[in-house]
């Protein structure tokens, strides 16, 4: 029986102890101590009386103090956190260039119910050909019933060229008055990305 004993608090000694030993608050520790012996003994006095009451004692106290320990000991920082936090995407030799809105009534407004087009430059200034560019017109504020045309995606762009794309924008009926925010991007199959650039346009709801 006092091997079996002894094992187990040399169990409970280990499981409380780091490889740098106790690294938590002393205070904690103590306190755990203090609290584990003195369960341990009443625990032990139940199951056998004076030696029992003393053994009892013992592993609760190494018991209590790697609670405290455990609980208290500062979490080693890996890094993978920081490393995430300061993740920033790879941009591209891609940009947008000669940005121009053209809508039906030449108010410079998307009115309710009216077809426009919103036509740019996509530049090939890096020093590596360009595969599946995706140029990327969104919407920012969430204002409902704008439809933009899908994406068309250019296969390959090699070095120094240039390519006009022509996105449709349509005021859906339920349109309602107010101002529009656009980003306009590129993507490659790489993951790259173009340098983003953002403009308003008012928008007009549907004259009854």
């Amino acid at each position: 029986m006092e091997k079996v004993a002894l094992i187990l608090l040399s169990t409970l000694i280990l499981s409380g102890c780091s490889s740098y030993g106790m690294q938590g608050n002393p205070a904690a520790v103590q306190a755990g101590a203090a609290i584990g012996g003195v369960l341990g003994a009443i625990v032990g006095d139940r199951a056998g009386g004076y030696n029992a009451s003393q053994f009892g004692a013992l592993a609760g106290t190494v018991a209590g103090a790697a609670v405290g320990n455990a609980v208290t000991t500062p979490r080693q920082d890996d890094g993978a956190e920081e490393e995430y936090d300061n993740y920033a995407p790879a941009y591209s030799g891609l940009h947008v260039t000669n940005l121009r809105f053209i809508d039906e009534n030449r108010n410079h407004t998307i009115d309710a119910e009216e077809d426009s087009k919103l036509v740019f430059d996509v530049v090939n200034d890096g020093d590596t050909p360009a595969y599946n560019v995706t140029p990327i017109i969104e919407e920012v504020t969430g204002m409902k019933h704008i439809l933009i045309s899908p994406a068309q995606q250019i296969a390959y762009m090699p070095v120094g060229n240039a390519i006009r794309y022509t996105a449709t924008i349509r005021g859906g009926r339920r349109l309602k008055t107010g101002e529009a925010v656009f980003r306009v991007y590129t993507t490659e199959s790489n993951g790259a990305m173009s340098r983003t650039h953002e403009f308003s346009l008012p928008t007009q709801k549907r004259k009854k």
